[in-house]
């Protein structure tokens, strides 16, 4: 294995950010498979990967408008995320969990968690959720502690 598993996860994420092809076709498995169980699609391969971030909208703006990421897997330590921010990582050598906050072009901020697998030392499985924000509904206000609000 030429890197670990989280210097192969720090790459990957770095990979997608900037559409390095030729980044992510080193870090990801032959048989990769990213899955989005909430509209029902499945990604098989890079060559489909590679046209979804080519045809993505507006892909720039939203990459540039990433915050809040954090990637949690091996090796706990701290690390510089794309946007900046450092965050401190934890968790199994083979899984990691992405969790990202993103502005869509629309104006409308989402969470992205990406649930990652490897085989072969290679990334081979993900599993990607969307999660729009929302306000907070009035009657649970009682028993709930207000959080700050994220930052813009």
């Amino acid at each position: 294995m030429t890197d670990s598993p989280r210097k192969l996860f720090d790459r990957w994420m770095e990979a997608v950010n900037k559409q390095d092809r030729e980044t992510l076709a080193a870090v990801l498995h032959p048989d990769y498979t990213d899955e989005m169980p909430q509209s029902g699609e499945r990604t098989r391969g890079t060559v489909n990967l590679f046209a979804i971030l080519d045809n993505y909208p507006r892909f720039e703006e939203m990459r540039d408008n990433l915050s809040e990421t954090e990637l949690i897997g091996a090796d706990e330590h701290w690390v510089l995320t794309p946007s900046f921010r450092m965050v401190q990582v934890v968790g199994e050598a083979e899984v990691y969990t992405v969790t990202a906050r993103a502005r869509y072009p629309d104006g409308s901020n989402w969470y992205l968690i990406v649930l990652a697998r490897l085989k072969d030392d290679l990334i081979h499985r993900t599993t990607t959720f969307y999660a729009p924000e929302f306000p907070a509904p009035e009657w649970r206000a009682q028993w709930v502690e207000q959080m700050a609000p994220p930052s813009k």
